[in-house]
Formats: structure tokens, sequence, C-alpha cells
């Protein structure tokens, strides 16, 4: 059992009563016996009754509103015990009334107070030397009033010495053995101050391992989310690659065709272009051969047109022959004429008439046969002349003909040379194609072979995966026992007195519930400073301080929880209260709050710097943000001020909190921080948002 002084104090006035009501209950039968049997009156039966009970029934009454363990108790027992006391021994007729306050005297020893025993022994004794005195001036004394005189006064006394005897042989020995502890207790206590340290960092050392675990939870649940996704869409991209790959062989396959088609239009194309150059060369000839029958033509047609000439001078020199014939034929005439009229004489040059007559007639008539021949001549001149003509015309036609057809074909033979060069282009592209495909399709297998692996890694990650979020199960399991544990350690030490009001400090936070009238309110503040057993603080709202209701204080220190009972409150002004505490409080492990993810952007201020951060989650007891301000490196055990940004829940747009974690991730600061008080606001948040 261990030591709690309320609980001893309640324990010593309750069986200080429980001896009080039986010796009033056991005379209350007594005189009530001598009622019935005519010995005693009513009208002192029931004065006894009214000394006996009343002073009982006002310290019930009395332990009843100021606690069992009121230490008020004693005295109000002292007081009414001694008047019902003082009654019985006034009225009584036997000498051994006196003894009956030695059973409740004797309890006083519980109370280890030996001047109260000491003011109980006085008064007590006065009693009997009043009793004797009343009787020995009413005259009632007897042959044994002074010897019984003289019993009660030396029992009284010697009762009285042996109760402060044995209280301080007590106290003696409690102090001997308080001494013998006392060696070891300054040990004993910093062990457990290094136990309750310890306890402090452990429960600090669990939250942390739990929020990391939660926080890796999520991040396990996360990789194997993707883990699976990927694996569904390796899958697709297998198939996807394996359709490619399919695919690809055709390709390859169309273009092996195509490169053999190629192959043979080059062919083709090199026969073509031969054909076209030997026609382009065949045509150069005909072209050659044209613009030869064109001169040819040409000259043909001057040599027509010198034989017109010399036709037209053969014409007209036949003319003058006929001119000649016909003159000579008339000279001839006239020489006949002249010979006949000469008669004989002239016979001669007669006959030469004739004959020249004959002559120009015969050559008149080869003048006509040649202007026949000439005029049939001069008709075949001009149809040659004009069939020449058109066929000059038609050999300039053609030879236009043949020069656009030279060129169409020079054309044709120059595309064809192209295409050639083109279509060898294209050949070696597509066999580079063929190529660069066959690589393709080899690339594409390993492709195929390596996400055949990549997706027997991804299976077995996902598999490690979900071994991991198995194995959280049992860490959390285990963390959750190791808090428990630590937790009952905690409120063990806290019951056994190692913890209380020394542990406080200026700035905790804490929570005033008043209790009475049938309702339960609230009210929170700061504390501001402390002395031995006084707290001063301040209240958030106006706080006014009722006699009715009863006060209790929970004070939120590190991860603990205080709390104090039956706490008196004063005010000095409706914002600043003193706190007024007894005795070790009740401690509690804070309990463990849900989190929720939150991605909104920070400012955290420590020490008057303001830093950029983002946050990762959020619970009524705590947060966590990532920053890469480097003053957070080293920040473990500062307190900071929070504020978000864009939160929909106003109320927690600034929050105070100490850093317990801080991880480096490569230059990113993860900081876990624990708030200095509970948000009963952000729990109710979290609870609506993560369900």
């Amino acid at each position: 059992m261990e030591y709690n002084e309320k609980e001893f104090q309640c324990y010593a006035n309750k069986l200080a009563l429980r001896v009080w009501v039986i010796i009033v209950a056991i005379l209350t039968v007594a005189y009530a016996i001598e009622v019935a049997g005519g010995k005693k009156g009513m009208p002192f039966y029931m004065m006894f009754l009214f000394l006996a009970w009343v002073p009982i029934i006002l310290d019930v009454i009395l332990l009843k509103v100021r606690g069992m363990h009121t230490k008020v108790f004693k005295e109000v027992l002292i007081i009414g015990y001694g008047i019902f006391f003082a009654f019985v021994m006034f009225t009584a007729e036997t000498a051994i009334t006196f003894s009956y306050a030695f059973p409740v005297a004797g309890m006083l020893i519980l109370y280890k107070n030996k001047k109260l025993l000491l003011r109980t022994a006085t008064a007590n004794i006065l009693v009997i030397i009043g009793v004797f005195a009343k009787t020995m001036i009413t005259g009632q004394q007897t042959a044994r009033t002074m010897p019984d005189f003289e019993v009660q006064l030396a029992c009284t006394i010697l009762c009285y010495m042996s109760y402060v005897l044995a209280q301080n042989y007590l106290m003696k020995a409690e102090n001997s053995l308080l001494y013998s502890v006392e060696g070891n207790l300054q040990k004993v206590v910093s062990t457990v101050e290094k136990v309750k340290v310890a306890s402090n960092a452990v429960v600090d050392g669990v939250t942390v391992v739990r929020e990391l675990a939660e926080e890796n939870k999520e991040s396990a649940d996360g990789v194997a989310e993707s883990m699976s996704q990927l694996a569904s869409n390796n899958e697709i991209l297998q198939d996807r690659t394996n359709s490619s790959l399919e695919m690809t062989q055709t390709i390859n396959a169309q273009v092996e065709n195509t490169a053999a088609l190629i192959q043979e239009m080059v062919g083709l194309m090199q026969q073509s272009v031969a054909k076209a150059k030997l026609s382009s060369s065949q045509l150069e000839e005909v072209v050659e051969s044209t613009k030869e029958m064109s001169d040819l033509s040409t000259e043909v047609e001057k040599i027509l047109q010198d034989f017109r000439a010399e036709f037209d001078l053969v014409k007209t020199e036949t003319g003058t022959i006929e001119e000649i014939s016909s003159q000579t034929n008339l000279l001839a005439l006239n020489a006949s004429i002249e010979a006949a009229r000469a008669g004989e004489v002239g016979k001669g040059f007669a006959v030469v008439a004739d004959e020249i007559r004959n002559l120009s007639t015969g050559t008149k008539d080869s003048s006509i046969s040649i202007m026949e021949a000439l005029t049939h001549l001069e008709e075949t001149s001009n149809k040659m002349m004009a069939s020449i003509a058109k066929t000059i015309e038609l050999i300039g036609v053609t030879l236009d003909h043949v020069m656009d057809v030279n060129e169409s074909v020079t054309g044709i033979t120059e595309d064809s040379i192209k295409l050639g060069d083109n279509i060898q282009v294209v050949d070696t592209a597509m066999q580079e194609v063929e190529k660069s495909n066959r690589s393709m399709v080899e690339n594409m297998q390993q492709v195929t072979e390596v996400m055949n692996i990549m997706t027997d890694s991804i299976i077995g990650a996902e598999n490690d995966t979900r071994v991991m979020r198995s194995k959280y199960a049992e860490t959390s399991l285990n963390v959750e026992t190791i808090e428990d544990v630590v937790g009952k350690l905690i409120e063990e030490l806290g019951e056994g007195g190692f913890m209380g009001i020394q542990d406080l400090e200026a700035g905790m936070y804490f929570t005033i519930i008043a209790k009475g009238s049938g309702t339960k309110e609230e009210s929170k503040g700061r504390i501001t400073g402390m002395t031995e057993d006084v707290i001063e603080a301040d209240v958030f709202e106006k706080f006014v301080v009722s006699p009715k209701v009863e006060y209790s204080l929970r004070v939120i220190v590190e991860n603990e929880v205080y709390l104090w009972k039956d706490i008196l409150i004063t005010a000095d002004s409706d914002r600043k209260v003193r706190l007024y505490v007894e005795g070790n409080p009740k401690v509690f492990n804070r309990r463990k709050h849900p989190r929720m993810l939150l991605n909104k952007s920070c400012t955290l201020k420590m020490h008057g710097q303001e830093m950029q951060g983002e946050m990762v989650n959020i619970s009524a007891g705590g947060f966590a943000i990532t920053s890469h301000a480097e003053a957070l490196k080293d920040a473990k055990g500062e307190n900071v001020l929070l504020k978000i940004s864009n939160f929909e829940l106003t109320s927690a747009k600034e929050i105070e909190g100490r850093i317990i974690r801080v991880s480096d991730n490569s230059g990113q600061y993860i900081v876990g921080c624990r708030m200095l008080e509970e948000r009963d606001d952000i729990l109710d948040y979290v609870e609506k948002h993560v369900g």
C-alpha cells in the first residue's frame, strides 16, 4: 500500500468516528434500559440523546462537506465528545464513568499529535476535578468520594501518560525507520527521477515510433497500392509490348517484302533508265536526221527556186525564139514577096526565104512544143513546189514535235535517272530501316525479357510490402503494449508521489473542471508561475469562483496528464486565478489520437525566426511537417509556433508545439511535434474527415 496522507487521514477519521458512535450507541441503549426501569427520567434521556448524537451528526456533515480527510474533524471530535463526556460525568452515579473517555482518547494516537493528546488530557482532568468539586459543594460526598477521585485522577493521568509515551515510541520508531531509509532515499529519489525521465523519454520514443510507424504504414499502403497499380499497368505494358513485338515482327516482314519489291523496282528502273538513255540516243539520231531532211528540203526548195528562175528564163528565151521565129517568118515572107517581085533573080533568094520560113515554122513548132512541155513542166514544177512546201512544212512541224519529244524524252531520262537515284536512296534507307527494325525486334525481345524480370520484381516487391504491412500490425501491437506498460509505470510513479507540482512549468496549459449543480464546465488557461502548493495562472475566458462547486485541475505535462481533485481557487480578477493543490496528482498517459494527412503550406516560428514548410499530418495532440530550414536540424526539444495557410478550421490556424523528432532526408527535415495542449476542435475535425 502506497502512502497517501489524505487516505490515512481519512482512515483515522473513520476509525475515531466509528469508536465514538459505538460508545454513544452503547450508552444510549444502557440509559434506555435505565429509563425503562424507572431509574432515569425522560428529560434526562432526551438531554443525553441531544448532547450525544448532535455532535456526531454535525461531524458527519462536516466530513461530507469538507471530505473524509479533513483535519478539522479531530477538533470537532474533541469538543463534541468532551461535551458528551462532561454531561455523563456530571450526571452519573457510579465512579467508573470516567473510563468512558479512554476509548476515544486512545484513538487520538492515530493523529500523531502530542499537543492534541495533552489538550484532551487537560480537558479530561478538569472534568474530573469539576465533578469532585460539585460533589463536595453539594454535600454528596461519601467515604468513597476521595478514594474514587484519587483513582480517577491517577488512572486518567497514567492513561494519557501511556498514550503520550506510546505515541512518542511510535514516532521514534517511525523516525528511526525514516532515518534508516533516509540514507538511501536520495538514491531512490534520484533513481526514480531517472526512471521518470527515462519513462518520459520512452513515452516520447514510443510516440515517435508510433508516429513513424503510422507514417511508414501510410507510405507502405501507398507503395502497396502503387505497386499493385504498377503490377497491373506492367501487365498491360507487357501485353502491349508483346503486341508491339508481334507488330514489329509483322512490320519487319513487311519491310523485308518492301525491300525486295524496292530491289525489283531498282532493277526495273535501271532497265528503264538504260532504255530511256537508248531511246534518247535514237531520238537524237532521228532529230539529227530530221534536221538533215529539213536542211535538204531547204536546199531542194532553193534548187527548185533556181530551177524555176532558170525555167522562167528558158520560157522567156523560148518566147524570144518564138518572136524571132515570127520575125524570121515575117522576114521570109517579105523575102518571098521580094523574090517574087524580083522574079528569076530572086528565085534563089525565094528558096532561101522558103527554107528560112520552113525553119522558122519548124522553130515555131518546136517553140510551141517546148512551150507546151515547159507549161506541163511548169505545172509539174508548181505541183512539186507545193508538195515540197507541204513536205517542208510537215518536216518543220515534225521537227518541232521531235524537238518536243526529244525534250520530253530528255526530261523523262533525267527524271528516270533522278528517280533511279531516289529509289537507290530509298533502297539504302529501307536497308537501314530493315537493319534498324531487326535491332528493334531484338530490343523489343530484350524489353520483353526485362519486363518479365520487372514483373517478377514488382510481384516480389508487392509481396514484401504486404509482409511489411503485416509486420506493422505486430509492431503496432508491441508499441501499444510498451505504451501501456510505460503508461502504467507513469501512473504508478504518480501514485507513488514522484510526480507532482514540482514538474509544472510556466507556459503549460491546464483545464479547470467545475462540477456542481448538475453541470460540468471546463475553463482553459495557462500557468504563469507557482510556489510550493499554489499555482498562479491566467484563464482564457472570464472565470467566477463559486463556493458551491467542486473544482478539479488537469494539467498537460510533457506526454502525461496530471489530475488534482478538490482544489481551492481564489481569483485576483476575472482572468487571473490562484490554484491551491494538495498531495500528489493522479497521472495518466496521454491517449493516442487519430491522425489525418494534411497537405498545406505552413510557417514555423522558432526563436523569432520564421521558416517555410509543408504539413504532413495533424492530430489533436501533435503534427508533422517537412522543411528545408537548416535551423531545424538540431531543434529537438524546442517550442515552436505553427501557422497553417488556407486551413478551413480557423480556430487551428495557429498551434503551439514542442519538437520531439527531427529526421534528415537529404536536406529535407521531417519534424514531428507534440502540442502543448490537446485540441478538441482538431479532434472533431480529424474524426469528421477521417471517419
